[in-house]
């Protein structure tokens, strides 16, 4: 049959017409399943958010946790726990024969066991080992809310324990704050010091001259050029020995500027003290400073320096020297005792799994003083060093296990005697 040329003509004029109306309902039925599909994963992220948001609360009887990262979520609360075991076998010269003094750790400033005997005595020990509670939760009040609690068990000599039987010790408390919105409430390292220097040792913390202290305190954090700037109000303290004089009217003042970095971190801090004796009534305001860095060489070994000046007192070397001149003590006046120490350690990897640190730590007292030497009531050493060196080996980042050997040396003020320690140490730390 032939088409008439005019029907074609109509035809082939009204192709583009179609074509037109036919768009739409194609757009129209692509944007139908697009929505479809949005909706399909809105109710799939609905059933998943309600799984979390809508789980009962945690009980005795109903517990939720949903492990998160490295700790536990228990609510809106992220809870951690970690710590390690450190075994200890301590081989040490000298000795004062005090009891416990080679297995429950050594007198804080190592001068009691120095002796001019060449006896070595052995000893073994755990109480170094720690475990530790931490908390984050988000939000609260706008800001993360993060708590953290440690304790291990190495408690005073005199604590109740023994060696005969059980080797058992209570455990004390080492770390407890709270940090919310720049502000730190609780017990931990004073702002004084800057653990990034730190030198990696055995016997944590015991150089002649590092500030190695944990107080209570309330601190605020602040972003600075470089770094962060800290200031807090720290419990203060004086005294000497097992003399403590708790008479203090202000907190001590203590601020931290620390620079971190490729090229290494570095920190300036201050301190001032007021210190005082209600027993006669005098006072004085003292300060110090303290320098540190930690600084990157080869491969990954680097430099980890301190310097402090000034009224450091119970701040540096675990307790070498008194806050205060203790022969004008005697006398009703307060004297803040000046002293300054170096440290200075060098850690050096051989493999990515075995590396060392030499350590050399010295400190001094600068000030004149009346006492007289050793076995004197009121002496008190004119001058400390420690030497450390080590070998560790870490087959997994939990695990080390390590040789070292120390030594230490005391001058005494008013007098030519010196006594030295040394001590070999084997450890092994096995962390969780």
């Amino acid at each position: 049959m032939r088409v008439h040329p005019l029907t074609k003509a109509v035809a082939l004029a009204g192709l583009p017409l179609i074509a037109l109306t036919s768009v739409p309902v194609a757009a129209q039925d692509a944007d139908s399943e697009v929505d479809a599909l949005r909706q399909r994963v809105e109710q799939l992220e609905s059933r998943l958010s309600g799984a979390v948001s809508e789980a009962p609360e945690a009980t005795a009887d109903n517990p939720y946790i949903l492990k998160e990262g490295d700790g536990l979520k228990i609510g809106d609360t992220t809870i951690s726990f970690g710590g390690f075991i450190k075994a200890d076998m301590v081989y040490g010269s000298g000795g004062d024969g005090t009891l416990n003094s080679y297995s429950v750790g050594l007198p804080r400033n190592f001068a009691k066991s120095a002796a001019s005997t060449d006896d070595w005595k052995v000893g073994f020990t755990a109480r170094e080992s720690r475990f530790s509670f931490g908390t984050s939760t988000d939000d609260v009040g706008g800001h993360r809310l993060q708590t953290y609690l440690e304790m291990d068990f190495n408690t005073a000599q005199d604590s109740p324990g023994n060696e005969v039987v059980s080797n058992s010790y209570n455990p004390r408390l080492r770390q407890a704050y709270g940090r919310w919105n720049g502000w730190e409430f609780g017990q931990t390292y004073t702002t004084f010091t800057d653990l990034a220097a730190l030198p990696e040792i055995l016997n944590q913390g015991k150089m002649a001259a590092f500030i190695y202290v944990t107080q209570p305190m309330i601190r605020y954090n602040m972003q600075a050029p470089g770094g962060k700037f800290m200031v807090a109000l720290e419990n203060p303290e004086d005294g000497y020995g097992t003399n403590s004089y708790d008479d203090q009217s202000y907190p001590d003042l203590t601020a931290r500027y620390e620079i971190r970095g490729n090229y290494g971190f570095y920190s300036v801090a201050g301190m001032l003290r007021n210190l005082e004796d209600d027993a006669s009534g005098d006072e004085k305001l003292a300060g110090a400073v303290s320098l540190s860095a930690r600084i990157p060489t080869i491969g990954r070994d680097d430099v980890r320096l301190q310097y402090n000046y000034g009224a450091l007192g119970r701040y540096m070397g675990l307790f070498t020297y008194p806050d205060v001149d203790l022969a004008d003590q005697a006398a009703g006046e307060v004297d803040p005792l000046t002293t300054y120490g170096a440290t200075a350690a060098y850690r050096h990897f051989w493999t990515p799994q075995w590396r060392s640190s030499l350590v050399g730590s010295y400190t001094e007292v600068v000030d004149d003083t009346a006492v007289q030497g050793a076995g004197s009531l009121l002496s008190y050493f004119d001058a400390s060093t420690s030497v450390h060196a080590n070998l560790l080996w870490s087959p997994h980042q939990n695990l080390t296990l390590g040789l070292e050997y120390s030594y230490w040396n005391f001058a005494y003020a008013g007098s030519d005697d010196n006594d030295q320690y040394q001590q070999v140490m084997a450890s092994a730390k096995m962390m969780f």
